[in-house]
C-alpha cells in the first residue's frame, strides 16, 4: 500500500535541526467563495492593504516567497497614490489671492469628484459585463476563490515548517490554466457545474465528459470578456469624468460646505455634545445624500442635452460619447455570448454528411 505523502505534513529542516516551533495548521487548503459584494469588498480590501505593507518588504528583501502575483498586486499602489496626489494638488489653494482661490477651488473640486467618478465608472463596467455573460453561459470569470500557499524557507538551515498564507484570487485568473481543482472538489460545483455550462451552451445534457466539451469554450468566453471589460471599463470612467465636470456639481460642493456643525456651549456636558453632534451627523448624511442624488440627476441631463451655451459638436460631445459607451458595452456584451453559444452550436452539429463516402485514420 503506498501512503500519500505531502510536503505540509512535514517538518523538513535544510541544516542543524531548529528549535522545534508551534505545530503547523495543515488542515486549510484553498477554496472557491461565494461571488457577494462582501467577499469582493473583503477581497479588494486584503489584497490593497497587502500591497501597500506586506508586498512591497517582501519585494525589497528579496524573499523567496516573493511571486508574480504579488508583482501585479502592486499596480494598484501608484494609481491609488497618483490619484491622491492628483486630488491635492488642485486643492491647494490656500497660499493663492481670493479670487484665482475661489476659481481653484472650484476646479479643484471637480477634479477630485472626476477621479472617485473614473474609478466607479471603471468598477460599474466590471458587473455590466460580467453578469450578463455568467446569466447567459453560465461561466461567471469574477468567480473568487482564496488561494492557500505554504512558503518556502528563507534562510538556510531554517525549519520548512508550514503555516499557510492568503492569496486573493479568481477562478478564472488565467486562461489556459483555471482552477479545475477547485471546482471539481467543490461540492457545490463539480461535474455538475460542467453539465449546466454545456446546457446554456447548447452543447445538450448528459454528456460523457462535459469537462473536457466545454473547456475550450470556457477558454473563448475567458478571452472576450476581458477584452470587453478592458475596453468597456474606460469607456465608462469617461462618462464618468464627463458627469464630473458638469457645472450643476455646484449645488453638491455647496450642500456640503453648509452642513450643520455643533458648537459647544458653555458647561456643555458631554452627552449633550455627543447628542449633538450626532444628531447633526445624521442630518448631514441625509443633506448631502439628497444634494448628491439631485446634482447627479441633473449632471446626468445636462451631458445628454449639452450646455445651452455651446453650439456644434461640443454641444452633442456628452450624448455621443454616452451613445458610443452604450453601443460598445451591449456589442461587447453580444459578441462574448454569441461567440460562446456558436461554438456550442458548431461542437453539437454532426458535420460529418454520412451519405458520403469518407475514410477514417
Amino acid at each position: 500500500m503506498v501512503k500519500e505523502v505531502r510536503f505540509s505534513d512535514n517538518c523538513i529542516a535544510f541544516g542543524n535541526k531548529p528549535d522545534k516551533k508551534a505545530e503547523p495548521n495543515t488542515q486549510e487548503e484553498s477554496k472557491i467563495l461565494p461571488n457577494t459584494v462582501a467577499t469582493r469588498i473583503n477581497q479588494k480590501y486584503d489584497k490593497t492593504l497587502s500591497s501597500f505593507t506586506e508586498y512591497p518588504v517582501k519585494g525589497l528583501k528579496g524573499d523567496v516567497n516573493s511571486d508574480f502575483y504579488e508583482f501585479l498586486s502592486m499596480g494598484i499602489v501608484p494609481y491609488l497614490a497618483g490619484s491622491a496626489m492628483f486630488m491635492a494638488l488642485f486643492n491647494f489653494t490656500k497660499h493663492l489671492a481670493p479670487k484665482s482661490k475661489f476659481f481653484a477651488s472650484d476646479l479643484g473640486k471637480k477634479m477630485a469628484l472626476g477621479v472617485v467618478m473614473y474609478g466607479i465608472g471603471k468598477t460599474l463596467a466590471n458587473d455590466i459585463i460580467t453578469r450578463p455573460v455568467a446569466l447567459a453561459t453560465g461561466v461567471d470569470i469574477e468567480l473568487p476563490y482564496r488561494n492557500v500557499y505554504y512558503p518556502l524557507p528563507t534562510k538556510p538551515g531554517a525549519a520548512a515548517e508550514i503555516f499557510p498564507q492568503h492569496q486573493q484570487r479568481k477562478v478564472y485568473d488565467s486562461r489556459e490554466f483555471f482552477r479545475k481543482d477547485l471546482i471539481a472538489k467543490d461540492p457545490n460545483y463539480g461535474v455538475a457545474y460542467y453539465d449546466k455550462i454545456a446546457k446554456k451552451l447548447g452543447l445538450g445534457e448528459n454528456l460523457n465528459d462535459s469537462v473536457t466539451e466545454t473547456t475550450p469554450i470556457i477558454q473563448s468566453i475567458i478571452s472576450t470578456t476581458k477584452t470587453a471589460k478592458s475596453l468597456c471599463s474606460y469607456a465608462w470612467a469617461g462618462v464618468g469624468v464627463g458627469l464630473a465636470l458638469q457645472t450643476c456639481w455646484t449645488d453638491f460642493f455647496s450642500a456640503i460646505s453648509n452642513r450643520r456643525k455643533h458648537i459647544s456651549l458653555p458647561n456643555e456636558g458631554l452627552f449633550n455634545r455627543m447628542g449633538s453632534k450626532l444628531s447633526n451627523l445624521a442630518h448631514n448624511t441625509v443633506d448631502v445624500s439628497k444634494a448628491f442624488v439631485k446634482t447627479f440627476g441633473k449632471a446626468c441631463s445636462t451631458m445628454w442635452t449639452g450646455n445651452p451655451n455651446t453650439k456644434g459638436y461640443m454641444k452633442h460631445a456628452g450624448k455621443t460619447w454616452l451613445l458610443f459607451t452604450s453601443a460598445l458595452t451591449i456589442g461587447s456584451i453580444a459578441n462574448v455570448i454569441y461567440r460562446a453559444k456558436h461554438m456550442g452550436n458548431l461542437a453539437n452539429k454532426d458535420l460529418m454528411d454520412r451519405n458520403q463516402e469518407s475514410t477514417v485514420i
